[in-house]
């Protein structure tokens, strides 16, 4: 054996022996390949600095199956690729914007600079044809997106999303990964996009739903897996009003994760539930037999409370092979982490109203009684700690959306959560009431929250507030 050889050798070895890595792969080869996103680039070549390129552009794609669409991309593709990087690095962003019209990205759920929020608050718009550069360090691990914060119905709608993983390197494994992006689209019979503002005043009050279901941009694409071999699917809600409701027949499952990374206990339940800009990861264990093929269902959430829904639609395929020779890696059931919880014993509380009213004859969306263009921001300072009291006066469900800062929920009608977790959205039932706490570290500036069904935002469910150094 020569010495490039034994050399190569070793650091293969040393790389498979990792912590945290299996020694082989557990899932059979290309085993993604029908249904992962591409990943970005990093052209920094250093340890500390992830720095990845965006160019926002105009790209024809075929999302339904033989018709080609103009979309918004990310690098052409959709959703945007995935940016990967560690927690403790700095992440720098050259966003160069390509479009007809003006853009930002908000990194949703990421704590950042309020200057790197991508809000029409915190920065100037990026004109067509301009670069603009983000940089910020990864403080928090976990499941994360990225979006315009500029007409975003439109936008997002138009397929402007991706996903950005902050990874812990001393992690446990729960599994072979799989970064899955659960969106939608409004097409036209041939294919061209619906107008952002199609069904007009109906269209922003009940929140525009696609009619194409995407995983990842593709229509029912397929993942294969190794019966009884665990996989760990990392699930984004990008959807701008669409609410999933999950449910896989025939497989074992645990929710490991949430919004801000890692939850203290693994969950089980009959369904995994993503209002728009949620996120969850599942580590799942397949049962059946060789050959079988498992639909992931998307169930209808009834967001309205009909008391009718839809019936499930199949989404996408879990195909499944022999089993791995290896041992099969059992669902993880001890703790997690430690997630500390926030000392509200002199915090206030303050009441939050997602509500609706009239006026001048037409039905608007609120907060506290007052639209967007209504409100004033309230102030709060670094270090405070604050309880929000979050009810819902509509007679349907509004996902609240926290820019900044995670919360941790308190308790829903007196119950607490069945688990501790840092979250950034929860979906808000009709006259519920959800007690969440929230701490302002130590970053000032001008901070959104909203309703995530994004037409309900643009239509006035959206407030301000000002931390103050």
């Amino acid at each position: 054996m020569t010495r490039i050889a034994l050399f190569l050798l070793t650091i293969f070895l040393s790389a498979a022996c990792s912590p945290g890595v299996p020694t082989d792969t557990s899932q059979p080869p290309g085993w993604d390949a029908q249904i992962a996103a591409p990943a970005a680039v990093d052209v920094d070549p250093s340890e500390g600095t992830v720095e990845v390129h965006l160019e926002a552009k105009l790209a024809q794609l075929e999302l339904r199956p033989g018709v080609t669409t103009t979309v918004w991309t990310y690098n052409g593709q959709v959703p945007g690729p995935v940016i990967r990087a560690k927690k403790g690095q700095r992440l720098r962003v050259v966003l160069t914007n390509h479009l007809p019209e003006p853009t930002t990205i908000h990194w949703h759920g990421v704590r950042v600079p309020a200057s790197m929020d991508g809000t029409p608050s915190a920065q100037a718009p990026v004109m067509p044809g301009e670069t603009f550069t983000y940089s910020f360090m990864l403080l928090d691990a976990g499941t994360y997106w990225y979006h315009p914060h500029i007409s975003s119905p439109g936008q997002v709608g138009a397929g402007l999303y991706g996903a950005l993983i902050i990874e812990d390197p001393g992690e446990r494994f729960f599994g072979d990964e799989l970064v899955l992006v659960l969106s939608d689209i409004s097409l036209e019979d041939d294919g061209s996009l619906s107008a952002p503002d199609a069904g007009g005043w109906f269209g922003d009050y009940f929140g525009r739903e696609g009619d194409v279901k995407l995983v990842n941009g593709r229509v029912r694409p397929v993942v294969q897996g190794r019966v009884r071999q665990p996989q760990r699917w990392r699930m984004i809600n990008a959807s701008r009003s669409r609410v999933y409701k999950l449910q896989l027949p025939g497989v074992s499952w645990v929710r490991i994760a949430g919004d801000g990374g890692l939850i203290d206990r693994p969950q089980t339940g009959s369904f995994v539930l993503l209002s728009p800009g949620e996120r969850a990861e599942i580590m799942l264990s397949p049962g059946g037999e060789e050959g079988a093929r498992i639909d992931v269902l998307s169930l209808d959430a009834d967001r309205f409370h009909t008391g009718t829904p839809m019936p499930p639609e199949p989404l996408f395929t879990l195909a499944l092979t022999a089993p791995s020779p290896k041992e099969p890696l059992p669902l993880i059931t001890e703790p997690l982490r430690t997630v500390e919880a926030i000392d509200t014993t002199q915090a206030p509380t303050r009441t939050i109203e997602l509500m609706e009213k009239s006026l001048d004859g037409v039905g608007v969306l609120g907060i506290n009684g007052k639209t967007t263009s209504e409100s004033e921001p309230f102030d709060v300072k670094v270090n405070d700690t604050e309880v929000w009291e979050l009810t819902n006066t509509t007679p349907y469900d509004h996902p609240f959306h926290l820019h900044g800062f995670f919360f941790q929920v308190l308790d829903s009608d007196g119950v607490p959560p069945a688990a501790r977790e840092w979250k950034d959205t929860i979906i808000v039932g009709p006259k519920k009431h959800i007690r969440v706490a929230i701490h302002f570290d130590d970053r000032p500036g001008m901070w959104m929250f909203h309703c995530h069904i994004l037409d309900h935002a643009d239509l006035g469910m959206m407030a301000m507030f000002h931390v103050l150094p």
